[in-house]
């Protein structure tokens, strides 16, 4: 593993420039415009070459994001939506915790994740994760196509947090990113004017490409050291199709996301609210509201009251992930019993009116009488 000693050295080298690189002088307004909800003013960072690696959440101060899917037209099957992740370590890692700086390489941190809200709006979800260097998972491989949520949890992962490099990257450099296949295929091989297959469109490829990944600029932030990120898809229909654009700001001192939105241009017509079909948009945004450090918080942004309250509640719920699935199996364990109830019930006397199962009581049979027929 290279040591944090040789990568500071040939930081201070490869970025020893007197201006900021034209690509970031030229990215910058729209990062400033961008930021300007949060207050925040990005300066264009004197540097060529930043290190792209994700870093792992700490124990002490887990990182909270509020998610916000927005559509245009609105959906028939689902609403605009606020959703909450909190994101932590294993509560069961017997390892120390990791270094400082980025997830070696090869190197895969085990993780915990509360969510809360669309399909988990009242109890909230928990899962084991994966942090890595490159990139966090399970992610979808449908969040980059798709006109709809897949999972809220997965997607999270294929679009708030784009693959990195895992090293030096110059500004202005392009890699490949996360897969999108599996539903996503199937976009490259109908006729995008008819959204229709059949012999005639045999010849189309069944395949589409990966993500694809444009460092814009280095920028810094009230000290902070900051990347801008440009991610594109599109399904190979040449605008006629699915086309969709990624922005995203991290933080290169604390390797995490600060602020990421997608917008997917679904032109193949969807079912809508108002009982028609339209293409669709989706706007899948994500913001940092904890206030550990890389955050927008950390970064100069006032948080009101209520985004406190949710950062906290969810950061707690997340420190409460194993006894929430510990209430969650006894109560699932309450269910598979009262569904054998109702089967039982069902059985004994039809479709009726169900009542409590009681004990059976027995009354003694008077001696000499005939025995009951049951």
């Amino acid at each position: 593993m290279v040591s944090r000693a040789t990568i500071g050295l040939a930081l201070a080298v490869l970025t020893a420039c007197a201006e900021p690189p034209k690509q970031t002088v030229d990215a910058r307004p729209m990062l400033v415009r961008t930021l300007a909800p949060w207050d925040l003013q990005p300066a264009s960072a004197p540097t060529a070459v930043g290190m792209l690696a994700w870093q792992a959440p700490r124990e002490s101060c887990p990182h909270v994001y509020r998610l916000t899917v927005s559509y245009e037209p609105d959906l028939k099957f689902e609403e605009d939506s606020v959703s909450y992740l909190a994101l932590g370590e294993d509560p069961k890692r017997q390892d120390p915790d990791p270094d400082p700086g980025p997830i070696g390489t090869d190197e895969i941190v085990a993780g915990r994740l509360f969510y809360q809200g669309l399909r988990a709006e009242r109890d909230g979800a928990t899962r084991d994760v994966s942090y890595g260097r490159e990139a966090f998972g399970p992610a979808s491989p449908t969040a980059g196509c798709l006109p709809q949520t897949w999972d809220p949890m997965e997607d999270a992962f294929a679009l708030g947090w784009p693959r990195l490099p895992g090293r030096l990257t110059q500004v202005g450099e392009s890699w490949n990113g996360l897969r999108v296949e599996a539903k996503c295929d199937r976009a490259a091989c109908v006729d995008p004017k008819t959204g229709g297959g059949g012999p005639e469109n045999h010849h189309r490829t069944c395949t589409t490409q990966d993500w694809q990944e444009t460092l814009l600029g280095l920028y810094e932030v009230d000290g902070e050291r900051l990347a801008w990120i440009r991610s594109t898809w599109t399904d190979g229909h040449e605008g006629l199709g699915i086309d969709t654009e990624r922005y995203t700001l991290l933080s290169l001192d604390h390797g995490r996301p600060v602020w990421s939105r997608t917008m997917v241009d679904h032109r193949f017509a969807q079912p809508t609210a108002d009982g028609s079909f339209a293409p669709v948009v989706r706007t899948w945004q994500l913001e940092s509201i904890d206030a550990c450090p890389g955050s927008l918080a950390a970064l100069g942004w006032t948080r009101d009251e209520a985004t406190i309250a949710e950062a906290e509640h969810n950061a707690t719920e997340l420190g409460r992930s194993d006894e929430l699935r510990r209430t969650r199996r006894r109560a699932a364990a309450r269910e598979q019993l009262e569904q054998r109830r109702r089967e039982e019930q069902d059985k004994a006397g039809g479709l009726g009116e169900m009542k409590p199962l009681s004990p059976p009581v027995v009354t003694p049979r008077p001696s000499g009488a005939p025995a009951s027929p049951e």
